[in-house]
């Protein structure tokens, strides 16, 4: 920073911020007017006057007045009287470096004069008097605040350090000066001020400098000064002002000045400097006025100064070349004068001097902060400017979209979409959609999938697709339903491409992940209907995909017949269960087929049995069996008549195909009760099994009861069968019991059935516990039942420690201690 002529380096500023810095004066400061005291050597000629005593020619000074005492020379008392003159003042120094020193709030002034001029110059600077120190009583040296004589002062004579004895004592012998000086020059930034490499304080305080020190360590010397290497074998950093001739301090005396004027001035100064200078451009500024920027910068209300003046895109360039823009480009805490830049340039520039902006992000790897990408996304999606140019708006969506983080606020996707329809901007609409839509690839802990496998129980990994930012359901559905759903003519197809890749996506990364003996696929799981229905509880970012894809298939199949053909025979060849069930339900409103040609196509196209899409199968032969020729009504019958339970081995596959085909046969009936084939088929299975009764949701795997309460039909024994004998006579079979599909009669299903057998009958459950511990299968799923079951009832204190002393075998903790807690 560049301050009437002197160049004060960067560490030098940090310290005056922060409070760390040290000034360190010397005699130097005490000899200009109206002080004009003198320097160590004319001291010494003054105190040797009349004694007959000379010092020789390049005897030290401290040697000299050592032999002035050794001859009986008062020496202390002389120096004393020389520095108390009645009329003596302080100097503009003295006071700009007591403002200096005290402009971080504190004050620390360190000085080898004997003089009072600080304390007197203290009056008309500070508010307080500050606390002095004088050797050989000084404080730590790594925590002080006030003024510190370190070679004693004129108020107690025979402390003052003037003789080589003096110096032995303070620096070596009892050292208190030098512990002192070291502790301070390891913990502050030390500018010295008055001082000549060559004065013999100088050589003194070398010994107390350590070697190395994190902590800068400045001169400020004329530049008339022969040697400036000199100070920096002394480890430290000259900095050089102007001189007209080896007399001349005046850019001493002004630069002090200066730097105490920018450190301690008021707000209204500030700001009415800063202003001065933002105002203009970059390459009309003196070096003093940049350097003043530069500065202004490192602090928070200076540069809201400046951001709320500056105008000119040239200041752009300005700061990015003198890096005071990269922590927008990178990851990490921002700092308060960061966020106001970040804040600036989104406001002032992005409409304004577009190019320019597009350039900075350019010249730093396109990335952005997520703090600057937050900024520039709220400008660009509040903007009201009623002439926002279009291709701007695009260019920014899709900067945006593309350096969006990985929390990126949802309600700048939000605002951009609206700007969109705005401004008809449908094709970059589908780029916010499809990027609020986006996941990430997040890995998870888990329990293995109980396949009875007991040698292979350790935790295994699953994933999860969480979206992208903080995206919700919400929000998604907001931007759906708001501002797409409406112009379906315009975004059905891409919409739809955009929508089906995305579940597919979906799709193969969790399929990747999947344990190859599950047929699992948890999207199509949680979404019970592709239509709008009651069984759809959940509200996920899914959701809104799976919304979106079947009204656009909807809208095609009512106006743009060959596309939903095609996007039918692509869809039910799919792996993914959802498409699958997306091409089902959108032949069920085709109207380009008939009744007839729906019946066709899916007996072509897809399994009457595939247990996955079976909502939207029994869904679409409900609405099409009413209008179907007999032929087809028949073909129908036959092919449920034909099924057979896949498991060979299941001795109770006899049954389980029974009852499959009589759902299925009840279901046909119930559409059609005038149907003569449909009554024929299903009393030909109900003669055979009498006790058949048709289920709540048949064409549901899992059905959500009133009271939001999970009821799996899919257990291999119903939940009568099993309080039909004691638990204990159930063991064997319930515990080896396998699923041989995913959806049909299943681990879960039987879990479930326990759970509701032990709250209908709490002994039962008990006795089941009873078993399981007797048999040593503590790691059995049917606890899991069991724990539900208990901590779903109103028990009683006698009930809750009966279950208590159940759950107390350490046995049961690796497997069950969560649902147990």
């Amino acid at each position: 920073m560049k301050i009437s002529d002197i160049d004060f380096p960067d560490p030098l500023s940090a310290a005056l911020r922060d409070g760390k810095l040290v000034v360190f004066a010397g005699a130097g400061v005490s000899m200009g007017e109206p002080a004009c005291l003198p320097n160590f050597k004319s001291l010494a000629d003054t105190i040797a006057a009349g004694t007959a005593q000379t010092r020789q020619d390049k005897e030290p000074v401290d040697r000299f007045l050592g032999r002035l005492e050794h001859a009986k020379v008062d020496v202390h008392a002389r120096a004393a009287e020389a520095l108390s003159r009645e009329d003596l003042k302080p100097t503009e120094l003295h006071r700009d470096l007591l403002r200096l020193s005290s402009g971080a709030g504190v004050l620390r002034v360190v000085t080898t004069n004997f003089d009072r001029l600080f304390e007197q110059a203290s009056k008309d600077v500070l508010d307080s008097s500050p606390e002095v120190y004088r050797a050989p009583a000084l404080p730590l040296g790594n925590d002080f605040n006030g003024i510190v004589h370190v070679h004693g002062a004129v108020t107690h004579p025979g402390g003052m350090v003037l003789t080589d004895r003096d110096f032995g004592r303070a620096y070596l012998t009892e050292g208190w000066a030098r512990r002192f000086l070291v502790a301070l020059f390891r913990q502050f930034t030390v500018l010295f001020v008055g001082y000549g490499h060559k004065d013999t304080v100088m050589n003194y305080l070398a010994r107390a400098l350590p070697e190395s020190t994190a902590s800068g360590r400045f001169a400020l010397t004329g530049e008339r000064d022969a040697d400036p290497q000199r100070w920096r074998v002394l480890g430290i950093e000259p900095i050089s002002y102007p001189q007209s001739s080896p007399d001349d301090y005046s850019a001493l005396n002004h630069g002090v000045h200066g730097l105490a004027g920018f450190i301690t001035g008021n707000v209204l100064d500030w700001q009415r400097e800063i202003t001065e200078i933002a105002l203009k451009k970059p390459p009309l500024l003196s070096e003093e006025e940049a350097d003043l920027i530069e500065e202004a910068l490192k602090d928070e209300i200076k540069t809201r100064f400046f951001t709320d003046a500056a105008s000119s895109p040239e200041w752009i360039d300005w700061l990015d070349k003198r890096k005071h823009l990269d922590a927008l480009f990178c990851s990490g805490d921002l700092s308060e004068q960061d966020k106001l830049l970040a804040q600036w340039l989104a406001k002032r520039f992005a409409f304004s001097c577009t190019d320019q902006l597009f350039l900075l992000i350019a010249r730093h790897g396109t990335r952005l902060h997520p703090h600057f990408w937050w900024d520039l996304g709220r400008k660009v999606e509040s903007d009201k400017q009623d002439r926002l140019d279009k291709k701007i708006l695009s260019c920014w969506v899709s900067l945006l979209l593309a350096t969006a983080p990985v929390d990126a606020d949802r309600y700048v996707f939000l605002g951009m979409g609206k700007r969109c329809v705005e401004h008809g901007m449908m094709d970059t609409l589908l780029q916010v959609f499809d990027a609020m839509t986006g996941s990430r690839l997040r890995l998870k802990r888990s329990f293995p999938w109980p396949d009875g496998d007991k040698g292979n129980q350790s935790p295994s990994v699953e994933v999860d697709l969480p979206m992208v930012g903080d995206v919700s359901w919400s929000s998604v559905n907001k931007l759906w339903e708001k501002s797409l759903k409406p112009n379906l003519a315009q975004v059905a197809g891409p919409l739809l491409g955009i929508v089906i890749r995305r579940l597919e996506k979906q799709h193969l990364t969790l399929r990747a992940w999947r344990n190859a003996s599950r047929k699992w696929d948890s999207d199509s799981f949680q979404r019970s209907a592709i239509e709008p229905h009651k069984q759809n509880e959940r509200q996920r970012v899914t959701d809104v995909l799976i919304d979106a894809s079947r009204d656009c298939l909807e809208w095609l199949a009512k106006n743009q017949s060959d596309a939903v053909k095609h996007w039918c025979a692509h869809l039910v060849g799919s792996e993914a269960p959802l498409l699958r069930r997306l091409a089902v339900h959108t032949v069920s409103v085709r109207a380009d087929l008939t009744a007839d040609g729906k019946i066709d196509w899916l007996l072509a196209r897809i399994s009457l049995h595939d247990l996955m899409a079976r909502h939207e199968i029994f869904r679409a032969l409900r609405l099409a069996y009413p209008k179907a020729s007999p032929e087809r009504r028949k073909a129908i019958i036959d092919a449920v008549r034909a099924y057979r339970w896949p498991d060979e081995e299941d001795p109770r596959k006899d049954r389980r195909t029974a009852y499959h085909q009589f759902e299925w046969l009840h279901w046909l009936y119930s559409s059609d009760s005038n149907c003569v084939l449909a009554k024929q088929a299903l009393d030909a299975v109900s003669a055979q099994h009498p006790e058949f009764k048709p289920s709540e949701g048949p064409d549901f795997l899992f059905w959500w009861g009133g009271e939001a309460e999970i009821v799996r039909s899919q257990s291999p024994w119903t939940i009568t069968e099993l309080l039909a004998k004691p638990a204990a006579d159930w063991l064997r079979e319930l515990v080896s019991f396998q699923p041989t599909e995913v959806l049909g009669s299943s681990r879960e299903g039987l879990v479930n059935a326990v759970r509701e057998a032990a709250k209908q009958k709490f002994d039962w459950g008990l006795d089941l516990a009873d078993a399981l511990a007797g048999a040593g299968e503590w790691d059995a799923d049917l606890w899991s039942g069991l724990i539900r079951a208990w901590s779903g009832m109103d028990l009683d204190e006698d009930k809750h420690l009966t279950v208590f002393k159940r759950l107390g075998r350490v046995e049961l903790y690796p497997k069950h201690a969560r649902e147990i807690a």
